[in-house]
């Protein structure tokens, strides 16, 4: 009886710092730390992609990628509008710094998190995965709400 009250003291005596225990990366997601330094590598990204785009370039996509937030352009025609703007110098810029992106942020998950995990349907060859500039800029630029939107729509017309 006395260990049985001895556990319970301990118990509730740990309950606060447990509590307030940061969690770990296997459970349920990245750290706030962690998600913080993703969110910068992307913002980072996003500008210095933009900063490889002539002023006339970024004014056109911005217009385009306005067009896809008001939901007035299709992903697919939004992507197709921004990889014919695009110069050669700027498309290989913009994939250079997607690829440092992918880079760093593998660089920072924790050695002890586990292979990462991996996509819905692994065995099924991914038709459009070759790295495409529009794609990466409208991702970058694009509203992340109406991104959600139209992947969940392109997704539902795929089960159709």
């Amino acid at each position: 009886m006395r260990y049985t009250l001895f556990a319970l003291a301990l118990g509730l005596a740990l309950a606060p710092v447990m509590a307030s225990a940061e969690p770990s990366p296997g459970s349920g997601g990245p750290s706030p730390e962690l998600r913080a330094k993703f969110d910068q590598l992307r913002a980072d990204a996003k500008t210095n992609s933009l900063k490889a785009l002539s002023a006339d370039h970024q004014s056109k996509i911005q217009a385009i990628v306005g067009g896809f937030n008001a939901g007035s352009v299709t992903p697919t025609d939004a992507i197709a509008q921004i990889d014919a703007i695009l110069t050669p110098d700027e498309s290989k810029a913009i994939l250079d710094q997607s690829q440092k992106l992918r880079d760093a942020r593998k660089a920072l998950r924790p050695a002890d998190a586990g292979p990462a995990p991996e996509r819905a349907n692994a065995d099924k060859p991914k038709a459009d995965a070759t790295p495409d500039a529009g794609r990466i800029l409208l991702s970058f630029l694009a509203s992340p709400e109406k991104l959600r939107e139209a992947m969940r729509a392109m997704h539902e017309q795929k089960s159709q």
